[in-house]
Protein backbone atom coordinates (compact mmCIF):
# COMPACT_ATOMS: atom_id res chain seq x y z
CA UNK A 1 0.00 0.00 0.00
CA UNK A 2 2.99 2.30 0.52
CA UNK A 3 3.64 2.27 -3.22
CA UNK A 4 0.04 3.31 -3.91
CA UNK A 5 0.23 6.22 -1.48
CA UNK A 6 3.56 7.29 -2.94
CA UNK A 7 2.19 7.25 -6.49
CA UNK A 8 -0.89 9.22 -5.45
CA UNK A 9 1.35 11.83 -3.80
CA UNK A 10 3.46 12.00 -6.96
CA UNK A 11 0.26 12.62 -8.92
CA UNK A 12 -0.45 15.77 -6.89
CA UNK A 13 3.18 16.90 -6.65
CA UNK A 14 3.51 16.86 -10.42
CA UNK A 15 0.39 19.02 -10.71
CA UNK A 16 1.67 21.51 -8.15
CA UNK A 17 5.14 21.63 -9.72
CA UNK A 18 4.08 21.95 -13.35
CA UNK A 19 1.20 24.37 -12.82
CA UNK A 20 3.24 26.37 -10.30
CA UNK A 21 6.20 26.78 -12.65
CA UNK A 22 4.04 27.61 -15.68
CA UNK A 23 1.76 30.05 -13.85
CA UNK A 24 4.70 31.59 -11.99
CA UNK A 25 6.65 31.99 -15.20
CA UNK A 26 3.69 33.74 -16.81
CA UNK A 27 3.38 36.11 -13.86
CA UNK A 28 7.10 36.95 -13.96
CA UNK A 29 6.96 37.48 -17.72
CA UNK A 30 3.92 39.73 -17.26
CA UNK A 31 5.61 41.67 -14.46
CA UNK A 32 2.87 41.07 -11.91
CA UNK A 33 2.48 39.17 -8.65
CA UNK A 34 -1.29 39.05 -8.93
CA UNK A 35 -3.01 35.81 -9.95
CA UNK A 36 -3.92 36.26 -13.64
CA UNK A 37 -7.53 36.53 -14.77
CA UNK A 38 -8.87 33.14 -15.85
CA UNK A 39 -10.45 34.87 -18.87
CA UNK A 40 -7.04 35.99 -20.12
CA UNK A 41 -6.62 33.90 -23.32
CA UNK A 42 -2.81 33.88 -23.08
CA UNK A 43 -2.87 32.69 -19.49
CA UNK A 44 -5.46 30.05 -20.39
CA UNK A 45 -3.13 28.76 -23.11
CA UNK A 46 -0.33 28.53 -20.56
CA UNK A 47 -2.56 26.56 -18.18
CA UNK A 48 -3.61 24.17 -20.95
CA UNK A 49 0.01 23.55 -21.87
CA UNK A 50 0.64 22.90 -18.19
CA UNK A 51 -2.15 20.31 -18.21
CA UNK A 52 -0.57 18.53 -21.17
CA UNK A 53 2.94 18.65 -19.68
CA UNK A 54 1.63 17.36 -16.35
CA UNK A 55 -0.01 14.36 -18.05
CA UNK A 56 3.11 13.61 -20.07
CA UNK A 57 5.33 13.90 -16.98
CA UNK A 58 3.23 11.47 -14.92
CA UNK A 59 2.95 8.99 -17.79
CA UNK A 60 6.69 9.17 -18.43
CA UNK A 61 7.46 8.65 -14.73
CA UNK A 62 5.25 5.57 -14.57
CA UNK A 63 6.75 4.06 -17.72
CA UNK A 64 10.40 4.92 -17.09
CA UNK A 65 10.23 3.71 -13.49
CA UNK A 66 8.69 0.48 -14.84
CA UNK A 67 5.60 0.63 -12.67
CA UNK A 68 3.75 -0.76 -15.70
CA UNK A 69 4.68 -4.08 -17.30
CA UNK A 70 5.24 -4.36 -21.03
CA UNK A 71 2.53 -7.02 -21.24
CA UNK A 72 0.00 -4.45 -20.00
CA UNK A 73 0.42 -2.56 -23.27
CA UNK A 74 -0.27 -5.47 -25.63
CA UNK A 75 -3.39 -7.07 -27.08
CA UNK A 76 -2.71 -10.30 -25.18
CA UNK A 77 -6.32 -11.46 -24.93
CA UNK A 78 -8.61 -13.46 -27.26
CA UNK A 79 -11.35 -12.06 -29.50
CA UNK A 80 -9.56 -8.70 -29.64
CA UNK A 81 -11.95 -6.93 -31.98
CA UNK A 82 -15.08 -8.12 -30.19
CA UNK A 83 -13.64 -7.27 -26.78
CA UNK A 84 -12.77 -3.75 -27.88
CA UNK A 85 -16.16 -3.18 -29.49
CA UNK A 86 -18.03 -4.54 -26.47
CA UNK A 87 -15.90 -2.40 -24.17
CA UNK A 88 -16.89 0.69 -26.15
CA UNK A 89 -20.57 -0.20 -25.93
CA UNK A 90 -20.13 -0.88 -22.20
CA UNK A 91 -18.70 2.56 -21.43
CA UNK A 92 -21.33 4.31 -23.56
CA UNK A 93 -24.09 2.40 -21.78
CA UNK A 94 -22.61 3.29 -18.42
CA UNK A 95 -22.58 6.95 -19.33
CA UNK A 96 -26.33 6.84 -19.92
CA UNK A 97 -27.17 5.87 -16.34
CA UNK A 98 -24.24 7.32 -14.41
CA UNK A 99 -24.87 10.80 -15.80
CA UNK A 100 -28.53 10.50 -14.89
CA UNK A 101 -27.72 9.51 -11.30
CA UNK A 102 -25.10 12.25 -11.10
CA UNK A 103 -27.72 14.82 -12.06
CA UNK A 104 -30.13 13.49 -9.45
CA UNK A 105 -27.42 13.82 -6.79
CA UNK A 106 -27.12 17.53 -7.56
CA UNK A 107 -23.46 17.79 -6.57
CA UNK A 108 -21.68 21.11 -7.22
CA UNK A 109 -19.53 21.55 -10.30
CA UNK A 110 -16.61 23.63 -9.04
CA UNK A 111 -14.74 23.42 -12.34
CA UNK A 112 -17.53 24.27 -14.76
CA UNK A 113 -15.95 27.50 -16.03
CA UNK A 114 -12.56 25.82 -16.51
CA UNK A 115 -14.13 22.95 -18.45
CA UNK A 116 -16.02 25.38 -20.68
CA UNK A 117 -12.74 27.02 -21.63
CA UNK A 118 -11.05 23.65 -22.20
CA UNK A 119 -13.89 22.38 -24.38
CA UNK A 120 -13.48 25.38 -26.68
CA UNK A 121 -9.71 25.15 -27.05
CA UNK A 122 -7.87 22.54 -29.16
CA UNK A 123 -5.25 22.08 -26.43
CA UNK A 124 -8.02 21.49 -23.91
CA UNK A 125 -9.68 18.89 -26.12
CA UNK A 126 -6.35 17.06 -26.55
CA UNK A 127 -5.82 17.13 -22.79
CA UNK A 128 -9.32 15.79 -22.06
CA UNK A 129 -9.70 13.20 -24.83
CA UNK A 130 -6.16 11.86 -25.28
CA UNK A 131 -3.60 12.79 -22.63
CA UNK A 132 -5.72 12.43 -19.49
CA UNK A 133 -6.98 8.93 -20.42
CA UNK A 134 -3.46 7.75 -21.28
CA UNK A 135 -1.92 9.08 -18.09
CA UNK A 136 -4.77 8.00 -15.79
CA UNK A 137 -4.90 4.45 -17.13
CA UNK A 138 -1.14 4.06 -16.81
CA UNK A 139 -1.18 5.43 -13.26
CA UNK A 140 -4.41 4.22 -11.65
CA UNK A 141 -4.91 0.94 -13.47
CA UNK A 142 -1.41 -0.06 -14.54
CA UNK A 143 0.83 1.18 -11.74
CA UNK A 144 -1.67 1.00 -8.87
CA UNK A 145 -4.15 -1.75 -9.67
CA UNK A 146 -1.58 -3.96 -11.38
CA UNK A 147 0.59 -3.84 -8.27
CA UNK A 148 -2.31 -4.53 -5.91
CA UNK A 149 -3.53 -7.45 -8.00
CA UNK A 150 -0.10 -9.03 -7.61
CA UNK A 151 -0.08 -8.49 -3.85
CA UNK A 152 -3.66 -8.83 -2.59
CA UNK A 153 -5.57 -12.11 -2.65
CA UNK A 154 -8.92 -10.40 -3.17
CA UNK A 155 -9.03 -8.67 -6.59
CA UNK A 156 -12.20 -6.80 -5.61
CA UNK A 157 -10.27 -4.47 -3.30
CA UNK A 158 -7.43 -4.25 -5.80
CA UNK A 159 -9.97 -2.77 -8.23
CA UNK A 160 -11.90 -0.64 -5.72
CA UNK A 161 -8.96 1.19 -4.12
CA UNK A 162 -7.48 2.62 -7.37
CA UNK A 163 -11.00 3.46 -8.58
CA UNK A 164 -11.62 5.40 -5.37
CA UNK A 165 -8.33 7.27 -5.72
CA UNK A 166 -9.19 7.88 -9.38
CA UNK A 167 -12.43 9.53 -8.30
CA UNK A 168 -10.81 11.59 -5.54
CA UNK A 169 -8.03 12.63 -7.90
CA UNK A 170 -10.50 14.52 -10.08
CA UNK A 171 -11.12 16.91 -7.18
CA UNK A 172 -14.48 18.11 -8.52
CA UNK A 173 -17.52 17.00 -6.42
CA UNK A 174 -19.73 16.34 -9.43
CA UNK A 175 -17.04 14.19 -11.07
CA UNK A 176 -15.96 12.09 -8.08
CA UNK A 177 -18.87 9.57 -7.98
CA UNK A 178 -18.94 9.23 -11.78
CA UNK A 179 -15.17 8.77 -11.96
CA UNK A 180 -15.28 6.18 -9.18
CA UNK A 181 -17.92 4.06 -10.92
CA UNK A 182 -16.18 4.46 -14.26
CA UNK A 183 -12.92 3.47 -12.58
CA UNK A 184 -14.54 0.25 -11.37
CA UNK A 185 -15.52 -0.62 -14.95
CA UNK A 186 -12.08 0.25 -16.32
CA UNK A 187 -10.46 -1.76 -13.54
CA UNK A 188 -12.66 -4.77 -14.13
CA UNK A 189 -11.89 -4.78 -17.87
CA UNK A 190 -8.18 -4.54 -17.08
CA UNK A 191 -8.54 -7.44 -14.63
CA UNK A 192 -10.33 -9.62 -17.20
CA UNK A 193 -8.05 -8.82 -20.16
CA UNK A 194 -4.66 -8.28 -18.51
CA UNK A 195 -4.18 -5.29 -20.82
CA UNK A 196 -4.50 -1.53 -20.36
CA UNK A 197 -5.39 -0.99 -24.01
CA UNK A 198 -9.16 -1.73 -23.80
CA UNK A 199 -9.46 0.61 -20.80
CA UNK A 200 -7.57 3.34 -22.64
CA UNK A 201 -9.94 2.99 -25.57
CA UNK A 202 -12.94 3.11 -23.21
CA UNK A 203 -11.50 6.20 -21.55
CA UNK A 204 -10.93 7.91 -24.93
CA UNK A 205 -14.53 7.18 -25.93
CA UNK A 206 -15.95 8.31 -22.59
CA UNK A 207 -14.13 11.64 -22.60
CA UNK A 208 -14.52 12.11 -26.33
CA UNK A 209 -18.27 11.58 -26.09
CA UNK A 210 -18.46 14.29 -23.42
CA UNK A 211 -16.64 16.75 -25.68
CA UNK A 212 -18.76 15.79 -28.70
CA UNK A 213 -22.05 16.19 -26.83
CA UNK A 214 -20.89 19.52 -25.42
CA UNK A 215 -20.54 20.88 -28.95
CA UNK A 216 -23.60 19.16 -30.44
CA UNK A 217 -26.32 20.01 -27.92
CA UNK A 218 -27.92 23.43 -28.01
CA UNK A 219 -27.35 24.05 -24.30
CA UNK A 220 -24.30 22.24 -22.87
CA UNK A 221 -25.48 22.99 -19.32
CA UNK A 222 -28.91 21.40 -19.81
CA UNK A 223 -29.64 18.25 -17.81
CA UNK A 224 -30.96 15.01 -19.25
CA UNK A 225 -34.36 15.74 -17.69
CA UNK A 226 -34.45 19.20 -19.28
CA UNK A 227 -33.60 17.77 -22.71
CA UNK A 228 -35.59 14.54 -22.63
CA UNK A 229 -38.21 15.06 -19.93
CA UNK A 230 -38.42 13.07 -16.70
CA UNK A 231 -39.67 9.85 -18.30
CA UNK A 232 -37.31 10.11 -21.27
CA UNK A 233 -34.26 10.62 -19.05
CA UNK A 234 -35.26 7.74 -16.76
CA UNK A 235 -35.91 5.50 -19.78
CA UNK A 236 -32.50 6.30 -21.25
CA UNK A 237 -30.85 5.54 -17.92
CA UNK A 238 -32.65 2.18 -17.69
CA UNK A 239 -31.61 1.34 -21.24
CA UNK A 240 -28.02 2.20 -20.34
CA UNK A 241 -28.17 -0.04 -17.27
CA UNK A 242 -29.46 -2.93 -19.40
CA UNK A 243 -26.66 -2.37 -21.93
CA UNK A 244 -24.12 -2.35 -19.10
CA UNK A 245 -25.34 -5.65 -17.67
CA UNK A 246 -25.46 -7.27 -21.12
CA UNK A 247 -21.91 -6.15 -21.96
CA UNK A 248 -20.50 -7.36 -18.64
CA UNK A 249 -22.20 -10.73 -19.12
CA UNK A 250 -20.98 -11.03 -22.71
CA UNK A 251 -17.40 -10.11 -21.84
CA UNK A 252 -17.22 -12.46 -18.87
CA UNK A 253 -19.11 -15.48 -20.18
CA UNK A 254 -18.51 -15.40 -23.94
CA UNK A 255 -15.35 -13.47 -24.74
CA UNK A 256 -13.21 -13.70 -21.61
CA UNK A 257 -14.38 -16.71 -19.59
CA UNK A 258 -10.80 -17.41 -18.45
CA UNK A 259 -8.63 -15.01 -16.51
CA UNK A 260 -5.24 -14.04 -17.97
CA UNK A 261 -2.31 -16.22 -16.91
CA UNK A 262 -0.99 -13.55 -14.58
CA UNK A 263 -4.29 -13.50 -12.67
CA UNK A 264 -4.82 -17.27 -12.34
CA UNK A 265 -3.47 -17.39 -8.80
CA UNK A 266 -6.16 -15.10 -7.46
CA UNK A 267 -8.59 -16.76 -5.05
CA UNK A 268 -11.61 -14.81 -6.23
CA UNK A 269 -12.85 -14.21 -9.74
CA UNK A 270 -15.27 -11.43 -10.61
Amino acid sequence: MKRIIKLFIYFFLYQIAVFGVMAGGYMIFSGTFEIPDQNDPTYMTVILWAQLIFSIAVAAHVLLAKYVKGSDLKFNFPHTGKVLLTSIVLIVGMGMWTNYLNELAGLPNTMEAAFDRMMNNPLGVIAIVIMAPLMEELLFRGAMQGYLLSRWKNPVWAIVVPALLFGIGHGNPIQIPFAFVTGLALGWVYYRTGSLLPGMLMHFVNNGTSVLLYHLVEDPDATMVEMLGASGAAGLALAGAAITVACVWYLKSRLLPQLPVWRNNDNLTI
